[in-house]
């Protein structure tokens, strides 16, 4: 997600009453009770990729109990399932963010949910900003690594190690891993649909403003091409639950200071409409070759 100015905090009390994953997928299976065996969720604009499918079920996030409502414009905050490409799949119409208020247990809920409905691959994908030359806007990009300077800690992480599947953050041993065979697949897919894909690190900011021209020379020399304000509680949360992932980001403008424009959120929406046709393709041909 690249946002353009700070999101309210959702009041409404969904986000900071405890998470019962049970009772949430109890709600989705009252809906349908076809198993997902692969999942996306969708970030800043993402969600036009899976328009013009008949899905099985579609939930507002409303609906579903413990799940953080979507404040931010580009994320429609609705969970689909059904089939496409003919294999079965749930997307996530948008996530949740740090900046918004939240905390890493409640943006990692949707994973949560996705790993509980049974689902066997989760692909991640967002905005992002091009650091690296090679990193144009309209460029697709697997991440290979992430460079974590969110800084949001979960309390139950600060004594070390523990919490459960349900933690998440910095201080756990275990580090976020983009699954190799996941990769490779992805990689093929690409090649398949004809898409240029590039591999990169990407770079994790908290947010909720774009990131100042030093920031981004500091994510540079530590080794990021692009950057973005998401995917990575997710990538730690599905890591932890055993649950194999990747990250896609879709490059929507230069980084702060590689490019004289001024950063606005509603060109980023904007730019995201010309990559979603060729993520499109290369996401129904990964979705084949996963299920």
């Amino acid at each position: 997600m690249r946002p353009g100015a700070p999101a309210h905090r959702d009041a409404a009390g969904a986000a900071s009453a405890p998470f019962d994953v049970e009772r949430a997928v109890a709600v989705v299976r009252r809906r349908t009770t076809m198993v997902p065996r692969a999942a996306l969720i969708l970030g800043s604009g993402l969600g036009v990729i899976a328009e013009g499918t008949a899905w099985k079920a579609d939930l507002s996030y409303d609906t579903i109990p413990g799940l953080p409502r979507s404040t931010v414009a580009g994320h429609q905050g609705r969970l689909l399932l059904g089939h496409w490409s003919g294999r079965p799949v749930a997307i996530a119409q948008g996530r949740s963010h740090l900046y918004e208020g939240h905390e890493p247990e409640t943006v990692t809920r949707m994973v949560r949910l996705l790993a509980a409905l049974d689902v066997k691959a989760l692909i991640l994908t967002n905005a992002a900003g091009g650091i690296a030359p090679r990193m144009a806007p309209g460029t697709l990009a697997l991440i290979d690594s992430h460079v974590d300077l969110q800084w949001r800690i979960d309390p139950s992480m600060r004594a070390g190690r523990g919490g459960g599947a349900a933690a998440t953050g910095r201080g756990d041993a275990t580090r976020p891993v983009y699954d190799p065979e996941l990769m490779a697949k992805a990689v093929r897919a690409a090649a398949l649909a004809g898409v240029p894909l590039q591999r990169g690190v990407l770079g994790v900011m908290l947010g909720p403003s774009y990131e100042t021209p030093a920031e981004i020379a500091m994510l540079e020399r530590w080794g990021a091409d692009l950057v973005c304000m998401s995917t990575a509680p997710e990538a730690v949360a599905a890591t932890r639950l055993g649950l194999p992932c990747i990250a896609i980001s879709c490059v929507t403008n230069w980084a702060a200071g590689r490019s004289p424009a001024r950063l606005r959120h509603e060109d980023v929406t904007d730019a995201v409409v010309g990559a979603a046709g060729p993520l499109k393709a290369m996401l129904e041909r990964l979705v084949v070759g996963i299920v």
